[in-house]
């Protein structure tokens, strides 16, 4: 449909999973692609796939963590592929698994560096030429962790990320009161799918509680499981024209919220 053609689009976290799927289909869109992820190997494999599709697509290894390092992504971009209109801001971790008690302080903190300052070193680095410009779509990637008592009382000890995707949620919609003078759209989407950050959480539930492994996404039926691509539909959706007039939403890309379950 080309509903991202003549777009540049800058994707953080994008070697595997979620994000892997997001590029996919932003270049099935017609975009233009930059790739950011501390594996350089996923990333510039990818790449390699997209650019022999016809998709002009940057791979540019970068760690969130590290200022230095995304500012170098947004100078690389804007040098080599244009003016960014399109962030996705999806690099994320686990972070501890455990009860508080149980778990290491400093852990949390690198945690929160990752999923969230990570998040808004992202943001700091691509909004000043999509203010001058008046124009913007940024995607943040969110979590029904983040507000659901439920999926509170099932996972308990995996609060730290529960915590940093509250953070992530909340600072999302403060995003979008601070660009809609500039004409700059901000939301969030939370996603649903069993990848591989998705199944360390479980084998490590799995060893606190005593339990059998859980199987690998590899392993799983195709009925059991929902894969990142059925999370996609949204993403383009909020990147593109379509959603011109939408920002500040919070959007689960294939869950129910708690008040709508049965």
């Amino acid at each position: 449909m080309d509903l991202l053609k003549g777009k540049v689009a800058v994707i953080a976290g994008a070697g595997r999973g979620v994000g892997r799927a997001v590029a996919e289909a932003f270049a099935a869109e017609g975009a233009t692609i930059a790739l950011a992820a501390r594996t350089a190997s996923e990333i510039e494999q990818l790449a390699q796939e997209l650019n022999t599709r016809g998709t002009r697509t940057l791979a540019i290894p970068t760690d969130v963590m590290k200022t230095h390092e995304v500012n170098t992504l947004f100078e690389r971009v804007h040098q080599e592929l244009g003016a960014t209109d399109i962030l996705v801001t999806n690099a994320a971790a686990n972070g501890p698994v455990g009860m508080i008690w149980e778990t290491d302080p400093d852990a949390w903190l690198e945690l929160y560096d990752v999923n969230v300052v990570g998040m808004v070193r992202c943001v700091h680095a691509a909004l000043p030429a999509m203010i001058q410009r008046r124009s913007g779509k940024i995607i943040i990637v969110g979590s029904v962790a983040g507000y659901s008592d439920a999926w509170a009382s099932r996972r308990p000890e995996l609060a730290a990320y529960g915590l940093t995707k509250a953070a992530t949620n909340r600072l999302a919609r403060m995003l979008s009161e601070q660009c809609k003078p500039y004409g700059i759209n901000v939301n969030c989407i939370g996603v649903s799918a069993r990848t591989r950050l998705d199944h360390e959480a479980r084998m490590e539930l799995a060893r606190i509680h005593g339990e059998p492994n859980p199987p690998a996404p590899h392993e799983m039926p195709h009925d059991q499981k929902t894969l990142p691509e059925e999370n996609i539909a949204p993403f383009v959706f909020f990147a593109s024209a379509l959603s011109d007039h939408i920002t500040g939403q919070y959007l689960e890309a294939n869950t129910l919220p708690d008040n709508l379950r049965a």
